[in-house]
């Protein structure tokens, strides 16, 4: 039945009964609703039957929800009843249409101060689960709140947004410049939510081995966050890091100082990994090693990939094969216990697959090698590494080409295997 041809919730409820040929004591009796509430909603009496009434009624007589919805939508106003609705919208888990549909709807509503509607809608939607709903509520808050000149929660909103869509590590680089761009009304954030921002920033410039924006948002935590807090210690190992990786190995020092101060078990790992690096650049081969190895003894699974690729970079550079070759077999990577809902564990994954390929191809196991740089290019696609990507790809080719190797089915098969994969990566994010 066409809700939009009922004029009243009441017209719907009788004409369904009829057609069902129930009568009004078997309703009531299905429904647990009082005859005489049934009677005066059919007769117009109750013009507006709270949602909690219509419910059972509409329910018995399969009345679909998705009617009964619309019609409150289309005729009422009061936020308390919309709410409600919107609750069981998202209890029933309908469409992301339907629940945005009343979602908006409430935030019309005339008796209640827009600011307590956005703030009342936000609150809510840390409860939903699915992440398509939350997306598709939080734009209805930016929309919102941005036509109202709600600005506290134009911020709240985009960076709820970032927190949800950061996590698409296909798509980190386009995610990463939509959370830059929360900074343009970072001053309407809480403080906490603003020493977050930067952090999660810091981290996801990091990733993108962009080390110069990395450093600058961690900076921001060091002069915000005055206490201990968790931010401040992760910001100045990124810090740490970040200037590493830019081959400045006085800031580097610096910062491992501070971070050295801190004793977590995280961050005891983290100590021994950068003085081992930092010993390599000091000259210090074999001490780097030996500590290298004496950590891969005990170390966390997190840990193991980013020692595993060090200690293999300096056998390679050495042209110590036996050593790399030995590390290889007795390795304890295992890409089934990998964080894989971590994009830098992920990355080091990748790298570890490109520098156990260079190994392969110093021997001259040239096939091993090639599915090892296509298996590193399809893992520095999924975080979106199109560098490091294209470097894995051009390898494959250098190698056919200049070793004149034929190209093997299993060779093939990974190729096509990559490409379907980017080209519905592509198609999803077109």
């Amino acid at each position: 039945m066409d809700a939009t041809i009922i004029k009243t919730i009441g017209e719907l409820i009788r004409d369904t009964r009829c057609a069902s040929n129930i009568r009004l004591t078997q309703l009531s009796k299905l429904s647990g609703i009082n005859k005489g509430t049934i009677s005066r909603i059919e007769n117009g009496e109750v013009k507006r039957p709270e949602f909690s009434t219509a419910y059972p009624l509409a329910t018995t007589l399969d009345i679909p929800f998705e009617t009964l919805v619309d019609y409150y939508v289309e005729n009422e106003k009061r936020s308390d009843l919309l709410f409600d609705i919107l609750q069981a919208t998202i209890q029933r888990r309908s469409s992301t249409e339907l629940i945005r549909k009343v979602a908006n709807k409430y935030l019309e509503s005339p008796n209640e101060d827009s600011i307590d509607l956005t703030e009342k809608l936000y609150q809510q939607i840390d409860s939903i689960e699915d992440t398509s709903i939350k997306l598709s509520l939080y734009n209805l808050i930016i929309d919102y709140s941005r036509s109202h000149g709600i600005m506290p929660y134009i911020a709240k909103g985009l960076y709820q947004q970032y927190l949800i869509e950061r996590n698409d590590f296909m798509r980190m680089k386009e995610t990463y410049y939509n959370g830059k761009y929360i900074l343009n009304y970072i001053k309407f954030l809480p403080q906490q939510y603003r020493i977050e921002l930067y952090y999660k920033l810091g981290i996801h410039a990091y990733n993108l081995r962009l080390y110069n924006e990395s450093i600058e948002q961690c900076k921001k935590i060091i002069t915000e966050d005055n206490g201990l807090s968790s931010y401040r210690v992760h910001a100045i190992g990124i810090l740490r890091n970040s200037y590493y990786c830019l081959g400045d190995y006085k800031q580097t020092e610096r910062y491992a100082i501070q971070y050295k101060q801190f004793d977590y078990p995280y961050t005891r790992e983290n100590v021994i990994l950068m003085e081992a690096l930092l010993n390599t650049k000091k000259g210090e081969i074999e001490k780097s090693i030996e500590q290298l190895r004496s950590f891969l003894k005990s170390c966390s699974n997190d840990s193991v990939i980013l020692a595993t690729n060090q200690l293999l970079r300096l056998f390679l550079q050495r042209n110590d094969l036996e050593s790399a070759n030995n590390l290889l077999c007795t390795s304890n990577i295992d890409q089934s216990v990998i964080d894989k809902s971590n994009p830098l564990i992920c990355s080091r994954y990748a790298d570890y697959l490109q520098i156990k390929g260079e190994y392969y191809l110093a021997v001259g196991e040239y096939e091993t090698c090639i599915n090892l740089f296509l298996e590193g290019a399809l893992h520095y696609s999924k975080v979106n590494d199109t560098v490091e990507e294209k470097k894995c790809l051009n390898m494959v080719m250098h190698i056919h080409l200049e070793k004149n190797i034929p190209m093997q089915k299993s060779t093939i098969e990974k190729l096509s295997a990559y490409f379907t994969h980017n080209a519905q990566v592509t198609g999803d994010s077109a």
